[in-house]
């Protein structure tokens, strides 16, 4: 009888010691996440697109383009959006498509920006410019119109043409059928970045 209760109690004490070697001991390193692993970063700061394959972008978001090689060839920030812009220009030509809107833009190029299919950098055309209605509908009027540039001085708009090694900022003006949609940047095919107006 006291063999049987010596056994059961080397058994106990061996199943006790097993479970605080599992509570305090080391811990499986498969089991735990490693923060400085780059591609578990990666995965968390890939950006996020939408139902068009846009990428969705909101005041104050970095945004860019890279090469090839991944390198970054420019960058840009839309820091604010006026739905009613006030116009200043002596002359400004009537309104066509319902309402203004001005991003305000600030961008920065990289000298491998030079002879990529980014070059020179477009940001500022209104052509590249596209309205998607609340409904998803691609409006297919044109942004830019003589009302867009006759509201201000050409010295406060974001420059059309941004080449290499550059810094620019300005404002973008749109006139658009309405405001509760999202503006596309869309420099080349397949690629586009999306602002929501609201």
């Amino acid at each position: 009888m006291k063999k049987g209760i010596s056994v059961l109690a080397a058994v106990a004490a061996m199943v006790m010691s097993l479970a605080l070697a599992g509570c305090g001991g080391q811990s499986n390193p498969d089991s735990t996440v490693n923060t400085n692993d780059p591609e578990s970063q990666q995965t968390e700061q890939e950006p996020k697109t939408n139902s068009r394959g846009n990428l969705v972008k909101h005041i104050g978001d970095k945004a860019s383009v890279s090469g090839d090689d991944g390198k970054e060839l420019a960058n840009w920030t839309v820091t604010a959006i006026n739905l009613s812009p006030q116009c200043t220009e002596s002359y400004q030509a009537p309104v066509k498509n319902g309402h203004l809107v001005a991003l305000d833009v600030q961008v920065n190029t990289t000298p491998k920006l030079h002879g990529s299919m980014y070059d020179p950098f477009h940001i500022g055309s209104g052509s590249l410019w596209k309205y998607i209605g609340k409904d998803g509908s691609l409006w297919n009027g044109d942004l830019l119109n003589e009302s867009t540039v006759s509201c201000i001085p050409s010295t406060e708009m974001l420059p059309s043409d941004i080449g290499p090694g550059s810094k620019a900022q300005g404002k973008i003006i749109l006139d658009l059928p309405q405001t509760d949609g999202s503006l596309v940047f869309s420099p080349v095919e397949g690629d586009g970045w999306e602002y929501p107006l609201q």
